[in-house]
């Protein structure tokens, strides 16, 4: 039977008590190593462990090779830095001596500059005194 008019039909349970379960299924078997795939497997790690350890050993050495560069560019500065300061001591002295010098030049000038003007003074008074002789003389 069904339902009437739509065409359903009921499934009818049948009373388990009466059929024995089915029998299990089969198993996979006794365990057996599989060689051929898992040693592929194996493979490639062992090929990505190899080329971890020569990333590892080249970025060890570039490393150390920059360490390097970098200890022997601060030994450099460190001289270049000596020079420079031995440098600048030098300037700085020559410096204070053209200094001197031209304290010492500036003061010439200033007295050289009194001794021309007391010159100039002492040449318009003969010129003076020469005009007087000039004119009253004949």
């Amino acid at each position: 039977g069904g339902i009437a008019g739509t065409g359903i039909t009921a499934l009818l349970q049948m009373s388990a008590a009466r059929d024995a379960p089915a029998p299990p299924p089969e198993a996979w078997g006794a365990y057996a190593k599989k060689s051929g795939e898992s040693t592929g497997v194996i493979a490639m790690v062992d090929l990505l462990i190899k080329d971890l350890e020569k990333e590892l050993t080249e970025a060890k050495t570039e490393e150390q090779n920059a360490q390097e560069d970098y200890e022997a560019m601060l030994a450099d500065s460190k001289e270049k830095r000596a020079a420079d300061a031995k440098s600048l001591t030098e300037k700085q002295s020559t410096k204070a001596d053209i200094e001197g010098a031209l304290e010492k030049h500036k003061a010439a000038k200033k007295a050289a500059k009194k001794e021309l003007m007391a010159v100039d003074a002492y040449i318009q008074s003969l010129h003076a005194e020469c005009d007087w002789l000039l004119k009253y003389y004949e």
